[in-house]
């Protein structure tokens, strides 16, 4: 089960290289509709979540290459059992080109509690080790993160049962993170293409202000041309490379 947990949740990814690519000014991203409806939803009315950003930290490229393997292998199976509770709903690695060098990936979380959220995600071995460091925002989306990982691990879990065994990172694709700093701004033009075939997976607020959405976009080239029009008119905003399941757009709407 290990092996189709981890490809779910991309962490096999989290181990890739991570070159930087400043693309905008850093403003961190938040999350929050799978429909063109939910764009107007006010932040009280809609689902909420934690997410926490990983980030490198100062023990990071001082290990040895032993020290690593346990690390990542506690790193590993932490997710896995975090996902398993449905503590941990969604995760995926950067990719080389986001605005901040730093940035490594990302959980999403099922509690809004902050002290909860911070139990949870301190047992990764890596945070305590300091490899990565831990950020951790409210998240307000209605994208229906607990449905999609009950049906991805089902899904997972019937090709188990039939013998298919699916290595860590299969399943997987390139997604485009967008950050806003003025929500309104980018709920007004990124809403009415909050569904599947518009092509905005989850459009939401971090912390009640900034908007973050998923675009589905395989790479930055593909969204900016993709989303053209509604970049030019959204102001301060940056756009990450992102790595996810490939199911997230069936989520949608």
């Amino acid at each position: 089960m290990r092996s189709s947990v981890l490809s779910l949740l991309c962490i096999a990814l989290l181990l890739t290289g991570c070159s930087s690519d400043p693309a905008a000014p850093a403003n961190p991203p938040e999350s929050s509709s799978t429909s063109a409806s939910a764009s107007a939803e006010p932040q009280s009315s809609l689902p909420r979540y934690t997410l926490v950003w990983i980030r490198t930290g100062p023990k990071s490229g001082t290990l040895s290459d032993e020290e690593k393997r346990e690390l990542f292998g506690g790193h590993f199976a932490n997710m896995e059992r975090l996902a398993q509770e449905r503590k941990l709903l969604l995760a995926g690695p950067f990719g080389k080109q986001r605005h901040q060098s730093d940035l490594r990936g990302l959980f999403v979380l099922d509690t809004t509690d902050g002290d909860e959220a911070r139990a949870w995600a301190s047992t990764d071995p890596t945070a305590q080790a300091g490899v990565f460091v831990l950020e951790y925002q409210d998240l307000a989306t209605d994208m229906p993160l607990a449905a999609m990982l009950e049906e991805e691990l089902a899904r997972l879990e019937t090709k188990r049962a039939a013998g298919e065994a699916p290595a860590p990172g299969d399943g997987v694709r390139g997604w485009a993170l967008l950050t806003a700093e003025h929500g309104d701004l980018a709920r007004r033009e990124l809403g009415p293409l909050a569904s599947r075939t518009g092509g905005v997976l989850l459009l939401g607020r971090l912390d009640g202000t900034r908007a973050f959405a998923i675009l589905d976009a395989s790479d930055l080239e593909m969204a900016r041309e993709r989303f053209a029009p509604q970049l030019a008119n959204l102001g301060t905003c940056t756009l990450d490379e992102w790595y996810a399941s490939d199911q997230l757009a069936l989520m949608v709407r």
